[in-house]
């Protein structure tokens, strides 16, 4: 699977580059500084990198998406499973994987908009309960851990099939 934060194609890329890519993962200019000290080798200071995103014309804010796209785009994430994500979550999936700029607003907005009756259920803190489809005995096994007694050298784990649910 790729790495959204890292690409393979991002290695022989340069400085304006990398501040372009982790200034579209919605980093800040000294989490960029980071990246390219530890991840690329390169120093560079934060106020570079501000003049990096400068000379690139690149800001963080009044930059936001069309909302048909946004609204759009969260149609499509619900149907693939984030149907029980917050708005924050579904800001940051928004932004970091899809490429779509949104503010947490606009996503509170639309995730409003679109299924009220989740957003109360949030609000009043009444969550569903995970739908499974097994295939048989012995194909989900649900683990669990009880590390309150580590601290003493113990621990215990247990197991069970999650069939039955």
């Amino acid at each position: 699977m790729d790495n959204p934060v890292f690409p393979q194609e991002m290695i022989d890329a340069t400085i304006e580059d990398l501040v372009k890519h982790y200034h579209k993962l919605s980093y800040t200019a000294k989490e960029i500084c980071g990246f390219l000290l530890f991840v690329h080798s390169t120093h560079v200071s934060v106020r570079t990198v501000y003049r990096i995103m400068s000379k690139l014309k690149l800001k963080r804010y009044n930059n936001e998406s069309q909302l048909p796209h946004i609204l759009d785009k969260i149609v499509h994430l619900r149907e693939q499973g984030y149907s029980e994500v917050g708005y924050r979550s579904m800001w940051r999936i928004l932004n970091t994987y899809c490429g779509i700029r949104a503010t947490q607003e606009t996503g509170r907005f639309a995730l409003n908009a679109l299924d009220r009756s989740s957003v109360v259920r949030r609000l009043n803190r009444r969550l569903t309960r995970r739908r499974y489809c097994n295939k048989g005995l012995n194909f989900c096994i649900h683990i669990d851990g009880y590390d309150k007694l580590k601290p003493y050298g113990i621990s215990i784990h247990g197991a069970i099939d999650g069939f039955s649910r």
